[in-house]
């Protein structure tokens, strides 16, 4: 047999020789000519003159089966008689010509997948665009969906809680005081909302609903129509002003939308494994129903001035910790608004606390979604700010700074206090670098979040077991680290705990350390607490272990995670916000963890990563965490204007250079809400929450009666109010119209600069209370960006003369025998955000992204005005 197969494999390689197949063969091959094209094969078309522009989202990121399109031709007359395709398919009646000689439509009917878009032209030259159809219930970007989840949504038709969208109707009443009036009830009190329901087939009567004219002029009824639907397994809310017997297309909107979008976010941070509702409210959507007559309602104004709204559970940082998955649900709200009301003229955010790291992550990161940020009790991101609570929480523990939670913990909290060898509350705020309620408040609202045994898992459905170390070691991890592990990447194994190894794979890895943190360094070089209490709260302040459980050993942060951590923009370090105008809104906190500090520390990484800050403006007020009652319209009215004129601007100017051209007089640094009586529009009273703006409460108010100033006397008021907020009257602008003014001003600032300066931080901190952290306390800046320090020597130079510094530096390298943080250094693992990062599909995770491949510009160019340059991408 085995002779046979070597004979067989003789003559095929002769045979292969003979006939050409031989590469080593010296023999002259002969080929045969190509054959001749059948005369009646088709020819190839030759490719068109124009474009097929995706208006929706990117060509490549489409979801849901249908897409705003838009085929333009360099000669519109070859779109006379077009033929449209999506693949053999006809849907040339999907599209109609526009003004402008274009044909545009919805088209409908994708397949997952890859789809051809091809349009032949009058003179048979062929526009191709493929288009990625994703999944209604996703992914798109974000990779694998976080398992299990529940769908609570009765409607729901399958397991993605895909259902077809909702829609209501509410009106706002023409009396509202009368409304007021007659929906009180003295056994259930509160305030009505400022929306009443509205049946379309029993409507209330004309004059008892209010009219309201659009910022371009357009009076309607002020009624609302609420879309409430669900996409990428979760649900999202449309409001916009509606004509309830008049068609909208996204071809042919009704007039009354300006084309403008406010997207409104809830506050907190956590996860869930089922759905949640999208924020309703203003303020982090914490204020009850009604309460906006009182605290003030962006939203409603924003309506009433022809805004859209949306809002999403997933862009909720309460509900949805991971910051791609929100990101997603707003790139993919917004494409809905494209298809199904019209093109976006521009995005504005708003939201307190978790809305605020929403927006400034998502701007950062996935940049276009928005183009203007209003930001009130903000954070930069979650993952500087966990290394802030993780720290309080390690500091807490250590002196005894908790809540009892039975009699036996009563004791154990006296004990700690007793023997942390610091002055209980006196010297704590030493360590903390701030008062000692805020690590409290910190640790009740905000940490449990991050446990993975957590006795309450969100959203979860019955009898899924969550992780417990020693009884349910493989169960659910429900906490913030392992809900961002498509973002962060996994333990490596060298690193593993034994329930990792007993499970044979890693958990979400830590981007938090302290390894060389000198806790209280600062205290001590001022003399604020001894050499003895400095050494032994090192000794012993330990760290978190993978489990989040304290540790007598130092947190230390897995390399991996923690480069992912920075390039993923979980830790914000602000290249590419410089596009994005910033109106942060912040009022005075003593204790419940929104000290003014974030403010600040977010300036001082703009100025980091873009040599300046003319982006951001800060305005501080009276109410606490968030300013003003009347603050989140003002910045409305201010952003708006501020958008307007960059939308305007059709130079060769990068878009950071327009954001700062264009900055309007009222977008700067104020203190004291009083400029407000001089805005864009008129007087707003301060502290008075929507009861005069925009339309008073009290029939026949009418404050627009009133003279308007111009806008430099706002200029002059924050001048004569300054160093109340410790704001330093040299940086306030000069006021350009009124040079001899703005000279005296500088005079002024000059002479009494010796009385104001010492006075400045002191301010700082008491009124507008920019705090510290434990970190900013050890050497770190204000960036407070390094989440794991580069390590130096031990110095005796760092420590004061009257310790003996040579013989306390040897006392403290025996703590710290790998070294000490050197702040002068950037952080171990630093790196710039890598934008529009994605993480593969429902089988596959792409570890800590991958960037999306190149798309052409001719993609997304309905989410924003050509100014804003969202198309390019």
């Amino acid at each position: 047999m085995k002779a046979f197969a070597i004979s067989l494999f003789t003559s095929l390689a002769m045979l292969l020789s003979a006939c050409g197949g031989g590469s080593s063969s010296s023999i002259p091959v002969t080929t045969n000519p190509p054959a001749e094209p059948s005369p009646n094969a088709p020819a190839e078309p030759v490719a068109g003159e124009g474009d097929i522009r995706v208006l929706s989202n990117r060509a490549d990121l489409i979801s849901g089966g249908d897409a705003l399109v838009e085929v333009v031709a360099a000669d519109p007359a070859l779109l006379e008689g077009a033929v449209v395709r999506l693949g053999d398919n006809e849907i040339t009646g999907q599209l109609s010509v526009t003004d402008a000689g274009s044909l545009k439509g919805l088209i409908d009917g994708l397949v997952l997948g890859a789809n051809q878009l091809s349009v032949e032209l009058a003179d048979a030259s062929v526009l191709k665009r493929t288009i990625m159809n994703h999944p209604h219930g996703g992914p798109v970007i974000s990779g694998p969906q976080i398992q299990p989840w529940q769908c609570t949504n009765a409607a729901a038709v399958d397991a993605q809680c895909n259902q077809p969208a909702e829609y209501r109707f509410k009106y706002v009443p023409a009396d509202k005081l009368q409304t007021l009036l007659t929906n009180f009830d003295p056994q259930n009190p509160g305030l009505p909302g400022a929306f009443q329901s509205y049946d379309p087939a029993n409507p209330p009567a004309q004059d008892e609903i209010a009219q309201i004219t659009t910022d371009a002029g357009v009076e309607v009824p002020f009624i609302v129509r609420m879309e409430e639907g669900v996409q990428n397994r979760d649900r999202y809310l449309i409001m916009s002003l509606y004509q309830p017997d008049q068609p909208w297309t996204a071809v042919s909107p009704q007039p009354q939308w300006n084309g403008k979008l406010l997207i409104h976010h809830g506050g907190n941070v956590g996860v869930s494994y089922g759905m949640g509702n999208p924020p309703q409210g203003d303020i982090a959507g914490t204020a009850p129903e009604g309460a906006e007559l009182l605290l003030g309602d962006s939203i409603t104004t924003a309506l009433g001035r022809g805004f859209m709204t949306l809002s999403t559970a997933q862009g909720n940082l309460g509900h949805n910790a991971n910051l791609v998955t929100a990101a997603e649900s707003l790139m993919m709200g917004k494409e809905r608004i494209v298809e199904q009301y019209g093109e976006i003229r521009y995005t504005i955010g708003t939201g307190c606390s978790g809305g605020s790291i929403t927006q400034q992550h998502v701007a950062n990161a996935y940049p276009g979604i928005y183009q203007g940020l209003i930001v009130q009790c903000s954070y930069p991101d979650v993952w500087t700010t966990a290394t802030q609570f993780a720290d309080y929480n390690l500091l807490s523990q250590y002196f005894g700074n908790q809540l009892p939670s039975d009699p036996q913990g009563f004791q154990q909290v006296v004990t700690q206090l007793l023997s942390s060898g610091v002055i209980p509350a006196v010297q704590w705020s030493a360590f903390y670098g701030h008062l000692p309620l805020n690590p409290l408040v910190s640790d009740l609202a905000f940490f449990p979040a991050a446990y993975p045994d957590q006795d309450s898992c969100p959203g979860l459905q019955d009898g899924v077991t969550v992780y417990d170390a020693q009884e349910a070691p493989d169960g659910l991890r429900c906490g913030l680290l392992d809900y961002m592990k498509s973002q962060f990447g996994l333990r490596e194994a060298a690193v593993w705990s034994a329930n990792e190894q007993m499970l044979s794979r890693g958990f979400g890895g830590i981007p938090l350390d302290n390894v060389g943190v000198q806790y209280g360094l600062g205290a001590l070089q001022n003399g604020v607490i001894t050499g003895e209490q400095f050494l032994k709260v090192n000794r012993e302040i330990g760290g978190l272990s993978v489990d989040i459980d304290y540790q007598p050993e130092r947190t230390v942060a897995d390399s991996r995670t923690l480069k992912n951590a920075y390039r993923t923009g979980a830790i914000n370090t602000a290249e590419h916000l410089a596009n994005v105008p910033i109106i942060d809104l912040r009022g005075p906190d003593p204790g419940i963890a929104h000290d003014a500090y974030h403010s600040w520390q977010m300036r001082a990484r703009l100025e980091r990563a873009q040599g300046h800050a003319d982006n951001q403006v800060i305005w501080y007020g009276p109410a606490p965490l968030f300013g003003d009652t009347i603050y989140t319209t003002e910045a409305l009215l201010v952003m708006d204007l501020w958008l307007s004129e960059i939308e305007t601007d059709e130079s060769a100017l990068s878009l950071g250079d327009k954001v700062r051209e264009h900055k309007p007089v009222y977008a700067r640094d104020r203190c004291l809400s009083v400029s407000s009586l001089v805005g864009p529009e008129g007087a707003i009273v301060p502290l008075s929450g929507n009861l005069l703006y925009p339309t008073p409460i009290l029939p026949g108010l009418d404050l627009s009666l009133l003279p308007t100033a111009p806008p430099e006397a706002g200029v002059v008021v924050d001048a004569l109010t300054g160093q109340v907020c410790g704001l330093d009257l040299s940086e306030l602008p000069v006021v350009s119209d009124i040079p001899v003014l703005g000279d005296l001003l500088g005079t002024v600032a000059d002479l009494l600069s010796p009385i104001t300066d010492p006075l400045v931080g002191l301010q700082q901190t008491v009124v507008q209370t920019r705090f510290g952290t434990p970190r900013t306390v050890a050497g770190d800046s204000i960036e407070t960006l390094t989440n794991k320090c580069q390590l130096k020597p031990v110095d005796p130079a760092d420590y004061p003369t009257a310790l003996d510094p040579e013989g306390f530096a040897a006392q403290v390298a025996e703590i710290f025998p790998q070294g000490v943080c050197d702040y002068s250094k950037p952080g171990v693992g630093v790196a710039p955000t890598e934008t529009w990062l994605q993480y593969g599909d429902a089988q596959n995770v792409i570890y800590g992204g991958e960037a999306l491949p190149g798309e052409a510009a001719s993609s997304r160019q309905g989410w924003a005005s050509p100014a804003f340059g969202v198309g390019i991408q």
